[in-house]
């Protein structure tokens, strides 16, 4: 998320230095437009490409300028979650006070020296848990090339270990490449000194879910029953607006040839799990799918709502076969209002609980692939 200047409080900026700040995306067209009201400017087009140049002529008063940054503010980054899993020894307990501690300081020097920790990475207990540990940091960005409004960044991150019975699953949440890139870092490094400790056998390695995983056809049936198929109790899929897909290379049924040659098709809409080539499965082996959005209904700790998630391989044009499972929650609609920590927590906690539905899911198409 953007964070304020650190001399913001001895900025008053004009002409072009205030534009690009009124510009940003977090700043209304109706904050400029009340500002310019107070000053007895009235502009009939309220777009902001006719009142942001009026706006940049004025030489603002400190109590104006504090309006529009009030405005501008800080907000949060949409959140990412993937999971990995990886076996645990019998009786092993991931709750070892003195390796709690992660020293990332060289690492930040050397890979990431834009970056810094407002404080040390720990891992602690989740609700006196001994079996689930979590570490949440925050990550700050320097980038000077950037304009005096965007050159410090702060992203969250977080870092979750959990032994399920011996079954070790381990849940990342990123909000920027830098977070995804330290959270890599931590669990390598965690993951070492468990194997020190006996925790995990030596040679055992994280598994991942990637988009290679699947034929085709397997990759369809994922998605289906991550959505429409879900057996949960807290969560029911109501519609699938948005598909990512592309043909295969190869000689398409008639149907379907108006695809033919297209790297990526986007569709937006309603019920597109309804149309023929997404329901007859003869189409399958033909279609390439890697993201599905999908709204569902939540009933979850006495609160109920509606969320769309984002659910696929969003690295997939990128890495291709390579490309890693991720969930995130695009939009949350509680049905009663609440405050900005209790909305915060409500949607950590249902991307959490969505995800370890995914691992059941997953574990259960494995325990099929296995038997064929």
């Amino acid at each position: 998320m953007n964070a304020e200047h650190k001399d913001i409080n001895r900025i008053l900026p004009y002409g072009e230095s205030l534009r690009g700040f009124a510009n940003q995306k977090f700043l209304s067209s109706y904050e400029i437009q009340r500002i310019l009201k107070e000053r007895g400017i009235f502009i009939l087009n309220q777009d902001k490409d006719f009142s942001v140049p009026v706006l940049q002529s004025l030489f603002l008063s400190p109590k104006e300028f504090d309006k529009i940054r009030e405005a501008f503010s800080t907000k949060e980054d949409n959140r990412k979650t993937f999971s990995r899993d990886i076996k645990l020894n019998e009786n092993a307990q991931i709750f070892i006070p003195d390796i709690l501690n992660i020293d990332t300081t060289e690492y930040l020097k050397r890979q990431i020296p834009t970056c810094f920790l407002e404080k040390p990475i720990r891992f602690t207990q989740v609700d006196k848990n001994p079996n689930h540990l979590r570490a949440e940091f925050e990550l700050n960005r320097n980038d000077l090339n950037k304009s005096w409004y965007e050159q410090t960044n702060k992203f969250f991150g977080c870092i979750e270990f959990i032994n399920d019975n011996g079954k070790g699953r381990i849940i990342i949440t990123h909000t920027a490449p830098e977070t995804k890139q330290i959270s890599e870092f931590v669990v390598k490094n965690q993951i070492k000194k468990y194997k020190e400790r006996g925790v995990i056998p030596a040679k055992e390695e994280l598994n991942k879910i990637l988009f290679k995983d699947f034929t085709n056809e397997e990759r369809f049936t994922f998605f289906y029953r991550l959505t429409n198929h879900l057996d949960c109790e807290f969560f029911q899929c109501n519609n699938i607006k948005d598909i990512s897909i592309k043909p295969e290379d190869t000689i398409l049924p008639d149907e379907i040839k108006w695809m033919d040659k297209m790297n990526k098709i986007i569709l937006s809409g309603d019920s597109l799990d309804k149309k023929f080539f997404m329901q007859e499965k003869r189409y399958y082996k033909d279609l390439i799918l890697w993201s599905i959005d999908a709204t569902y209904s939540f009933n979850y700790k006495a609160e109920n709502g509606n969320m769309s998630v984002n659910l696929g391989f969003p690295d997939y044009l990128a890495k291709r076969e390579n490309a890693e499972f991720e969930l995130n929650i695009s939009t949350l609609s509680p049905i009663r209002s609440l405050d900005l920590r209790t909305r915060r927590e409500l949607k950590a906690q249902l991307l959490s609980e969505i995800d370890r539905q995914k691992s059941i899911v997953y574990d259960k198409f494995l325990n099929y692939k296995n038997k064929k």
